[in-house]
């Protein structure tokens, strides 16, 4: 799965599915000859072509006018979820939405890049088409600082865009930029235009307020930390934001809140 040399090969599963992988200098192939079709990072595109047999004997038959109205979830963090944004392509060609009973979810966390501009424009000329039918929901999470969001150089995601702040705000399609990171002065202007952001966020700091008392503060006013917290304050944070639990903390709050 993994490729470090970043190399791109065409999407052609019809085509390349009998021999199991994308060929010999598939790197090369529609660049100087060929059919110049929308292309895909070579590692995680060798991968699904292993795992689209499974998916004809299990899922695909689930998919179609004459089964029963459901929803098909793929998800995926770090390198699963690149693996995710594959299965995405792959579902999305394979099947037409518009015209089946189910729908397609797809979400991925610290995802890494994997498609080249082509393949993500056709995707999102796709999704812009079912989501007014509420047929498929793409969406990438990306936490803070999360280094795996920003590579592989030369390929693009695809989705809407999840930010999870350093402090813990979850924000749903904002206007940024793979390298951008939300700073304190930043997520207080958000909150002025927001004023229901704001609200989430006073009711966040009463949290931690509380937290703090109970869980007792240091000599310097701080609130201690646990074991697990110290350890996790030694790893650099464009590394501690790629780790599930950095994902999953933010949300796991956002959950619970929704069911007070």
């Amino acid at each position: 799965m993994t490729n470090f040399a970043a190399t791109s090969s065409e999407w052609e599963p019809d085509e390349d599915l009998d021999q199991g992988h994308s060929g010999f200098c598939s790197c090369l192939e529609g660049r100087w000859w060929g059919t110049n079709k929308p292309r895909v990072h070579t590692g995680f595109y060798n991968n699904i072509l292993q795992t689209i047999p499974t998916f004809e004997e299990f899922v695909n038959p689930l998919l179609g006018p004459d089964q029963p109205p459901r929803t098909l979830y793929v998800v995926g963090h770090s390198l699963g979820a690149g693996m995710s944004t594959m299965a995405t392509i792959y579902f999305l060609e394979k099947f037409d939405w518009k015209t089946l009973p189910q729908k397609y979810v797809n979400i991925s966390a610290g995802t890494p890049r994997s498609c080249k501009k082509a393949m993500a424009d056709r995707m999102e000329e796709k999704l812009a088409e079912l989501r007014p039918l509420d047929k498929a929901v793409v969406c990438r999470v990306v936490r803070d600082e999360d280094l795996v969001a920003k590579v592989p150089p030369r390929y693009v995601h695809i989705g809407k865009l999840v930010f999870l702040t350093e402090d813990g705000h979850v924000l749903v399609g904002p206007k940024l930029d793979d390298a951008h990171i939300i700073d304190e002065k930043e997520m207080k202007a958000l909150c002025k235009d927001n004023p229901q952001l704001a609200a989430v966020a006073a009711v966040e700091e009463a949290a931690k307020e509380e937290e703090v008392g109970q869980r007792g503060v240091g000599g310097d006013g701080k609130k201690e930390l646990t074991s697990y917290e110290k350890t996790m304050k030694k790893i650099p944070g464009f590394l501690r934001d790629h780790c599930p639990d950095y994902y999953l903390e933010p949300l796991v709050k956002l959950y619970g809140r929704d069911l007070e």
